[in-house]
């Protein structure tokens, strides 16, 4: 079976074409390379639930920000591994307050959950928003009852974290594509990313004068004194 690119798996085979204004990743071409953990079903599922809780307004929707590339490079890693987190048993029912509780790894929670909301619920993709609107609801209010062992409050948790997360975090890390998180919010970026002068070895570099202010998504300085 073929692996298609996010940019197809996410927005459509023939749609492809038409998406070239959307915003892409600063500094990777994630859009061109398959999915490290997820599967490209999963990564569809995925899509619909972020883009509910972040849809398309004045600014992108989840999936557009690259919400769903940042939640699968987390999973192919340290966190989807639970490499922080104590997972030796029992597992007694926690307290909100307790953080992460369930006996599962991350990257197997997700997997599992994703699995399970298409056995109890049914296919995400075709759905009415209004229903996957119901859905999220329903999930952080720990219905319905999803199968295995996953909870539906939990799940719901890490969805709506990583979501977040996946939003506003740096790009480097695979989400907030054309800065759109940072555009929301009107954060001006950060001042740390130096690829244009990366690789000028052995050569002067003119520190900037103070006061400097940064266009996020561009590598030119604006010049204020």
């Amino acid at each position: 079976m073929p692996t298609y690119s996010r940019r197809s798996v996410l927005f459509g085979f023939g749609a492809a074409v038409g998406l070239a204004s959307l915003p892409r990743h600063a500094f990777a071409a994630l859009d061109g390379t398959p999915f490290t953990f997820l599967t490209d079903p999963e990564a569809r599922s995925l899509a619909l639930l972020c883009d509910t809780l972040i849809p398309q307004d004045d600014f992108p929707s989840a999936s557009q920000a690259g919400v769903v590339d940042f939640i699968d490079l987390q999973l192919a890693g340290g966190y989807g591994r639970g490499e922080h987190l104590y997972m030796d048993g029992p597992h007694p029912q926690g307290t909100p307050e307790q953080g992460y509780q369930s006996p599962l790894r991350p990257a197997e929670l997700w997997r599992e959950g994703l699995a399970a909301m298409q056995t109890v619920i049914g296919p995400l993709e075709g759905q009415p928003q209004s229903a996957l609107d119901q859905l999220m609801t329903d999930l952080s209010e720990d219905r319905p009852a999803l199968a295995g062992r996953v909870g539906a409050k939990t799940f719901f948790s890490e969805l709506h974290a990583l979501t977040n997360q996946g939003y506003f975090a740096d790009p480097i890390y695979g989400g907030n594509k054309g800065y759109a998180g940072w555009h929301m919010v009107g954060f001006p970026g950060a001042f740390g990313y130096f690829t244009d002068t990366v690789d000028a070895h052995n050569r002067p570099y003119r520190q900037p004068p103070m006061g400097i202010g940064h266009q996020p998504g561009t590598s030119d300085f604006n010049w204020e004194r």
